[in-house]
């Protein structure tokens, strides 16, 4: 397991004056359990105290340093996005997928003794606890952090609501995976209208078109599974919304050029620092 896997917990020591560099892409969550630093990169600078979280979202080269009065201890853990489907919802996983995005601009500073940087000061590393419980206790404080605010219907109860209103019911409930794989003429069905009025609905909401939006999700899917070891083919398929092997080969080679096997055979050759263009 690479040291800035997703949602692994890790801590770290800083001697005075010393830096460490955010790792990218994807999110990153680190929290000073001793000591002062200071957050470089961004502009301007900014200064954190013991219990201050920061959470970047790539973007910028960011460092943090410790202070010339002593040593910084801290906890920091990723959140890599692509490889992490079937928990968000469309509006979730666009808050998520988009960083550039933020308001306030990125990376933030949780003052110590907030809310949420309590939480993150709770968190110790898993000893006796299971892998599982620490990764669902990480995504747990990235939904403190990033979780958008709770839906609520403008539509008064007992009015009539109409297609559009049902889709933006429906986006709010079903994870980014239902939508990948759900065919559009099951989803305009329970949106109760056509699928080419489905279709403009929601170009007109999210000023993309659903299919582009579910190749985009089904590729993110598919290479993020398949960079996994050990992860067999029929596993990816279905995740990725295929009953069959056979179909879902034919659809990767369509969007990459190329087989499964292949695709993965270049990127653990790329990881080795082996020439991926040797390979046929």
């Amino acid at each position: 397991m690479e040291l800035d896997s997703s949602l692994l917990l890790h801590e770290e020591r800083l001697e005075t004056a010393a830096e460490w560099s955010f790792p990218a892409p994807g999110w990153t969550f680190a929290w000073l359990l001793s000591g002062d630093g200071y957050l470089m990169g961004c502009n301007p600078a900014r200064a954190m105290g013991a219990g201050a979280v920061a959470v970047h979202g790539g973007g910028i080269r960011l460092t943090l340093r410790a202070s010339r009065l002593g040593p910084v201890r801290f906890r920091w853990f990723r959140l890599e996005p692509s490889a992490l489907f079937g928990v968000f919802t469309l509006f979730e996983r666009r808050r998520i997928d988009h960083p550039e995005d933020s308001e306030p601009p990125l990376p933030w500073v949780l003052e110590g003794g907030t809310p949420a940087a309590r939480r993150f000061a709770g968190v110790e590393p898993s000893r006796g606890a299971s892998a599982l419980e620490q990764r669902a206790h990480l995504l747990e404080l990235v939904s403190v952090v990033l979780s958008p605010p709770p839906f609520t219907s403008g539509i008064p109860v007992g009015s009539p609501r109409d297609a559009g209103d049902r889709l933006e019911e429906l986006l709010h409930r079903i994870t980014d995976s239902e939508l990948m794989t759900l065919p559009v003429e099951e989803l305009a069905r329970r949106c109760r209208c056509e699928p080419r009025r489905l279709l403009s609905i929601y170009r007109e909401r999210f000023g993309e078109s659903l299919p582009g939006q579910q190749r985009e999700w089904r590729r993110l899917r598919a290479c993020a599974l398949l960079a996994q070891p050990g992860t067999d083919i029929t596993t990816v398929a279905r995740a990725c919304g295929y009953d069959g092997v056979d179909a879902f080969r034919a659809w990767f080679r369509r969007e990459f050029g190329m087989a499964p096997s292949q695709w993965r055979e270049r990127g653990q050759a790329n990881a080795t620092g082996v020439d991926s263009r040797a390979i046929r």
